[in-house]
């Protein structure tokens, strides 16, 4: 059930008005509570809609000055090239403002996905742990990893969080998924860094959007993106990217 603070707080996101720790608190409600995600989506209908009636007053302008136009040519025998430039003036505008609010063109996600999504790289020393077939069964995983072999090292990788959770281990996990395809997986594993871990959040938002953009869920991606673009981590400048394409 959403309440008064519910409001004021999607408002003054909506608003740009919260601090980073506030707009990670708006997108795991927008994850967990039902309501708070209707409520959110109410309000982004309720923006687009008052962007829609900017547009439709602007089209009466436009057509308040054609009218004003076509009585002027009516009245004078001698068009004035001062008036065709007006002319064509207004008609750009409305098309510019067409364009940006009624006829949005998107780049395709899943090519924005192939362009930007690069498997993270192996930086984790495989810990050995003291018994041989664990010792050999981290550094095959690992070096599966490396060479590419995803499923191979994914079956590895899944084998050693039985053993027990790994933040670097379960980030390889969630990148192995994505690669191969297994998006609900790699939503779980990112999910889980971003709650359980601070040591590699900041990557697994990126990754986690990332497996938003392969499913064409583009609102919840562009939401990541937004949090990740008002930081100075590594990630802000694609996150950046990323918006303006999408816009």
């Amino acid at each position: 059930m959403t309440t008064e603070n519910d409001i004021t707080l999607v408002e003054k996101y909506f608003d740009h008005e919260l601090s980073e720790a506030e707009v990670s608190y708006v997108h795991e409600r927008i994850e967990l509570d039902n309501s708070f995600r209707i409520l959110f989506n109410q309000e982004k209908a309720l923006i687009k809609g008052i962007r829609l009636e900017g547009l439709c007053r602007d089209l009466d302008i436009l057509k308040n000055v054609e009218r004003n136009i076509k009585s002027e040519e009516t009245s004078s025998k001698t068009v004035h090239l001062n008036t065709w430039y007006f002319k064509a003036a207004a008609v750009i505008i409305f098309f510019v403002i067409a364009a940006k609010l009624l006829l949005p063109v998107h780049e395709d996600p899943n090519e924005l996905f192939q362009s930007y999504f690069k498997p993270y790289p192996n930086v984790f020393e495989p810990t050995l742990r003291g018994a041989v077939d664990e010792e050999s069964l981290r550094s095959e995983a690992f070096q599966a990893y490396e060479q590419g072999n995803y499923q191979k090292a994914l079956d590895g990788f899944n084998s050693i969080l039985k053993q027990g959770n790994e933040p670097g281990v379960l980030l390889l996990t969630g990148n192995c998924n994505l690669v191969l395809g297994n998006i609900t997986e790699a939503k779980n594993n990112f999910r889980s860094l971003i709650k359980d871990y601070k040591e590699h959040d900041t990557q697994a938002k990126w990754y986690l959007s990332l497996c938003y953009l392969k499913e064409g869920d583009v609102d919840r991606a562009r939401m990541m993106w937004e949090e990740l673009s008002g930081t100075e981590i590594s990630y802000a400048n694609k996150a950046k990217e990323l918006l303006k394409r999408m816009d």
